[in-house]
């Protein structure tokens, strides 16, 4: 199957029992175990990728001897693919509150032999304590909606920790990658990084904006990432086009071949933005 024929990976609906698959060779190759009913396996086992204008950004941002946080990690992408980038003297944080997902999470670390990622079940937020989270329903396609909510809804409902980011990163004087898929919970989990924010210790924020589930829960998603442009950090908005998947999976690609300016944002129901903290280099060729 040729990268980029995703319209094909949306109608598809194959069912087997899961088995090993691997992520690109030039992002590292970790293995995964793969369920093909659940879309984002099925797109990194037939492509080696996942979003890969996302997947480039974090790959070129993080180093050796880095740090990565996966706030909203799922079954651990991101975190493989960090875990590959920034070796044994680098940090994964990857944290994924379905219980569902942290196992496989676990599972896919251990197999890779990841020593160097650290998984906690724990729902990044904007304090500690503990709140509800609905799960993603039996057989769906789409495993990425667990999500926070204020009162219990669905089948799969669970009690999870919470945590802020800052207090789970205090001991990491910089994290070169903060990256948020959390459903909604955008805002909490800003809120929860005041701190490293103020500070600019966070250098590098990959966050997935979703607007609709921002506003049910009373939040402007131009507020939400207000914190972000108040402590003088740049925004760029994460090209998901077709031509950018194309450019995405070139070696060769800059990072600025699959950025566009920050306002762009409001032309996607789910965009994904790119933040720099001051006195980081801006993307170039």
């Amino acid at each position: 199957m040729p990268r980029g024929r995703y319209a094909v990976l949306s109608r598809w609906r194959p069912r087997a029992a899961p088995f090993a698959g691997r992520l690109a060779h030039e992002m590292g190759g970790a293995r995964f175990v793969c369920d093909l009913g659940d879309a984002i396996a099925r797109e990194v086992w037939l492509t080696g990728y996942y979003e890969p204008p996302v997947t480039r950004a974090i790959w070129q941002l993080l180093r050796p001897g880095g740090t990565l946080v996966d706030a909203g990690a799922n079954w651990g992408y991101f975190s493989l693919l960090g875990a590959a980038c920034v070796g044994g003297e680098g940090r994964v944080l990857a944290l994924e509150p379905d219980p569902r997902h942290f196992d496989r999470l676990q599972f896919n670390a251990s197999m890779n032999g990841f020593a160097n990622v650290t998984a906690l079940p724990v729902a990044a937020g904007a304090q500690e304590g503990v709140a509800v989270l609905t799960g993603y329903a039996d057989g769906a396609d789409n495993r990425g909606v667990s999500r926070i909510v204020e009162r219990a809804e669905g089948t799969h409902r669970y009690e999870v920790r919470c945590s802020t980011i800052d207090a789970l990163t205090s001991s990491s004087a910089r994290v070169d990658v903060v990256k948020i898929d959390v459903e909604g919970g955008e805002a909490d989990v800003l809120a929860g990084m005041r701190a490293g924010l103020a500070s600019a210790r966070y250098a590098a924020v990959v966050l997935e904006l979703h607007p609709d589930l921002l506003r049910a829960r009373g939040v402007d998603p131009r507020e939400c990432i207000g914190p972000l442009a108040a402590h003088g950090y740049r925004g760029w908005a994460i090209d998901l086009s077709p031509r950018a998947y194309r450019d995405a999976t070139s070696t060769h690609a800059p990072l600025e071949r699959v950025l566009r300016p920050v306002d762009t944002w409001h032309d996607t129901p789910w965009p994904h933005l790119l933040w720099l903290a001051p006195g980081e280099p801006a993307p170039s060729c």
